[in-house]
């Protein structure tokens, strides 16, 4: 897809409820879908999906919290396993989206990203409150609750939510993750739609979801 083609797209359609180039999804359940991630910054980059329309990870249903933590752990695991380092981050609700205009709602689809880095990106985020430690994913759902504000969450070691008091860059943690790994603009995954990292990643990749996907019960 040309970047005007996709740029259409992106303000006519949730990429997320309809997911286009469907090879690139390795696994799903009976709530939830992996995907390799249109413009990886590294090989592997992978997204979790809710296939229902959901704003934020928050705001998935607590009946589907086992699942949730299922797919992490599972998507965890193999990206240790093939490429060595893993972490989490999702805009919750807020400077997630390239374009300018409200037509955008895969922004405001539920995904969390997933990346096989050992980076620090925490530590560089501005423009929000004191981060605030989730010892769990239950903690997680009770805090952004309890909050009810855009927030930025991060899992690079240890599960934070950045609470937004200001205006923040749109894509701002694929922008962190981009400038911690000096890979320039490689955040735009609009520019930089990475079709090499994707085929190499899911020939690498696919196998283990298919060995899960064989074991699964949903």
């Amino acid at each position: 897809m040309t970047i005007e083609e996709l740029k259409n797209d992106i303000e006519e359609h949730c990429r997320f409820c309809n997911p286009p180039d469907k090879d690139r999804i390795l696994f799903e359940t009976k709530n939830f879908y992996v995907m390799l991630s249109l413009g990886p910054i590294v090989e592997g980059y992978l997204l979790i999906n809710t296939k229902k329309h959901i704003e934020s990870c928050s705001l998935i249903p607590s009946e589907w919290a086992d699942e949730f933590e299922f797919m992490i752990s599972s998507v965890k695991n193999i990206l240790i396993k093939v490429y060595g380092d893993c972490i989490f981050y999702e805009h919750g609700r807020t400077g997630s989206c390239l374009s300018f205009t409200d037509a955008n709602k895969h922004c405001y689809h539920a995904h969390m990203h997933c990346v096989p880095v050992n980076i620090n990106i925490s530590d560089s985020i501005k423009g929000t409150l004191s981060p605030i430690i989730c010892s769990t994913w239950k903690d997680f759902r009770n805090i952004t609750t309890e909050y009810n504000e855009p927030y930025l969450f991060v899992d690079d070691g240890v599960k934070k939510l950045h609470f937004v008091i200001k205006e923040v860059r749109r894509q701002y943690l694929r922008y962190l993750v981009s400038e911690k790994l000096g890979k320039n603009n490689s955040w735009n995954w609009v520019e930089f739609q990475g079709w090499d990292k994707i085929k190499t990643a899911r020939e690498k990749l696919l196998p283990h979801f298919n060995q899960i996907s064989s074991n699964y019960v949903s």
